[in-house]
């Protein structure tokens, strides 16, 4: 009897999955296509790769630096928090016109503790100048140098405890693997509309000697249409999904810089120089973000959006 009830289990349905692979389920197929809602047994075959998905979400999201305090006392003390800003004065300029951060610090849901944590993020540049350096013993003028700095910081994702934002974290990246796989889905349907395009046109002058082009029309019109197929697509999105280190990922990046921002090519020792390591996230679209997770305090925050407004009140006087 036992035997006969074991392969009853082995070859009856699996049991559904559970509630949170559920729920990321469904947020994912209403990212890509409520069609797919249409494959037998759809949450079944996308729940081993929702789960594969979500656990490289969940480390890739703990990989990611931090808690680091950005503040002006950072700013003089950690050299990261120095090359990340050009002036401490920035760094009251980026939370003063943050959006996020003023909604954050309005909701009256939101914890009162003395700091709040954020994803911040930035673009990596870098920029030809002509300044002084020292070669050979020699001072020099004019000698062409590589600049760094970052531009367009933002801050999403705040809470008030470091282990949530890692949980949102996690979600985001989980989202952004099915938004990167719905941007695929708009390239099919767009090439579908192509090949329909080229077809109509096609027979609209049709002449002889050409059947070998409206072959091969024909032909990309049928792949077009079968890969819009709801079972093609829910196996090209558990493809995807079981592969998310091909469509997000950490890059790591290490720099030598001295106080001033100027890249050095050599390696270089004393207090003059730093030497920083931070990943850029990389997504199906190829752009870079620099990220880390920080930690803000929420009176330095009040400061910032205090005299951004009062700059913008200046202004409209």
């Amino acid at each position: 009897m036992g035997i006969l009830s074991g392969l009853g289990r082995w070859l009856g349905p699996r049991p559904p999955p559970e509630p949170a692979i559920r729920q990321a389920i469904e947020r994912a197929v209403e990212i890509v296509d409520p069609i797919l809602k249409t494959v037998s047994g759809y949450e079944r075959k996308l729940a081993p790769a929702v789960s594969h998905a979500l656990g490289y979400c969940e480390q890739l999201a703990a990989d990611i630096p931090g808690p680091i305090e950005i503040n002006a006392r950072a700013f003089s003390a950690d050299p990261l928090v120095h090359a990340l800003f050009a002036a401490p004065r920035d760094i009251g300029d980026m939370l003063g016109k943050s959006r996020e951060l003023r909604e954050f610090l309005a909701d009256p849901a939101q914890c009162e503790g003395d700091d709040f944590f954020a994803l911040l993020g930035m673009r990596q540049r870098e920029k030809a100048v002509n300044g002084i350096a020292l070669e050979g013993g020699v001072l020099r003028n004019d000698v062409p140098q590589r600049l760094l700095y970052f531009a367009d910081h933002t801050l999403g994702e705040l809470g008030c405890r470091h282990e949530n934002t890692r949980q949102r974290l996690q979600v985001v990246a989980f989202d952004g693997l099915a938004r990167g796989f719905a941007g695929c889905v708009a390239e099919l349907r767009q090439e579908r509309h192509e090949a329909r395009t080229a077809w109509n046109m096609e027979q609209a002058g049709a002449a002889a000697g050409r059947a070998e082009r409206r072959q091969v029309l024909e032909e990309r019109q049928r792949q077009a249409v079968a890969s819009l197929a709801p079972a093609s697509l829910l196996q090209a999105f558990v493809d995807w999904l079981m592969s998310p280190q091909e469509r997000l990922y950490l890059k790591p990046t290490v720099v030598t810089v001295d106080r001033m921002g100027v890249i050095s090519r050599q390696p270089e020792t004393g207090d003059n120089f730093s030497t920083l390591n931070f990943p850029e996230l990389v997504g199906r679209d190829r752009r870079q973000w620099i990220v880390l997770v920080a930690r803000i305090s929420r009176q330095d925050a009040r400061d910032a959006l205090l005299q951004q407004e009062q700059a913008n009140r200046y202004l409209l006087i």
